[in-house]
């Protein structure tokens, strides 16, 4: 993949036609923006056997033990009966599972799960004025690179690490995938950060209609809480901010939500998030 243009090489014709909306453009419009964008992003990295697609949810059912690996995302909130079909291949001991709901949830669908035994959680969906974005080094010395598709395989191992996934799910993830998936509108720009010549961290950036969705921030175990993470996730942005970007969007973990605070992200509503382990 290549190295994006810096906003000093693009002619003046270019630029007239190249819109960055800011946070305070966007306004009341972020939180829809942000689940429409999570929504997308899934759908397009999603394919196979294994995963069912409708207007109402879009659903991965691969068998393997984590629960984003059998993940249901739902734009249907209120439908308890619908979505009771949906998860049912869920509501078993084979495999964890989880559900994200893509806004607020009736009564009847948050029982419904609970019944199920899928525990709740809210992932806040938040969003980054790029020019107020607070920087810093990380605590260890770090490079990052972005690359393509002849480093698939680097990317994929390291992004299965940090996010602890199995490898064949996060394979679907991967550089490698983009030719097939990227519609005309949207570019994706996959880095990979480098400890003492070791590939530590990944992060992705699709940008889409000016505004940049942050995606797969994963650190390995051993360099987690050392500011690897903040420095995967802010340095792509402060590459994109010099070339005019002014608005990033993103969906938090309990674990990501603190370092996303720190470098500026506010958050605009939240995502309801249920997860089912079994045995737990």
């Amino acid at each position: 993949m290549s190295s994006p243009t810096p906003l000093s090489k693009i002619s003046d014709k270019q630029k007239s036609k190249t819109k960055f909306p800011t946070v305070y453009d966007l306004s009341s419009k972020l939180f829809k923006i942000i689940l429409d964008d999570f929504d997308r992003t899934f759908r397009e990295y999603l394919h196979g056997s294994d995963v069912t697609k409708t207007d109402k949810y879009v659903r991965i059912q691969s068998g393997l033990p984590h629960p984003i690996a059998n993940l249901l995302i739902a734009r249907e909130r209120k439908n308890a009966e619908l979505l009771s079909k949906a998860v049912e291949p869920y509501c078993t001991d084979e495999f964890p599972s989880a559900v994200a709901i893509l806004g607020s949830v009736s009564e009847e669908v948050d029982e419904m799960l609970k019944r199920c035994d899928f525990q709740l959680t809210m992932a806040p969906a938040m969003a980054l004025d790029l020019m107020a974005m607070n920087l810093s080094k990380p605590d260890v010395d770090c490079t990052i690179q972005q690359v393509g598709a002849d480093e698939h395989e680097l990317w994929v191992d390291t992004m299965a690490v940090g996010y602890e996934l199995p490898r064949p799910f996060a394979d679907r993830f991967g550089p490698g995938m983009v030719a097939t998936i990227a519609k005309g509108d949207e570019e994706y720009r996959y880095f990979i950060i480098n400890h003492r010549n070791r590939a530590v961290a990944t992060a992705v950036l699709i940008i889409r209609n000016g505004i940049i969705g942050v995606y797969i921030i994963s650190t390995i175990p051993g360099l987690r809480g050392r500011g690897v993470g903040r420095f995967a996730t802010g340095e792509p942005l402060r590459l994109a901010r010099e070339e005019g970007y002014r608005t990033a969007i993103l969906q938090s973990s309990d674990m990501g939500e603190p370092v996303y605070r720190r470098l500026g992200f506010k958050s605009y509503g939240e995502i309801p998030f249920y997860a089912r382990i079994p045995g737990s």
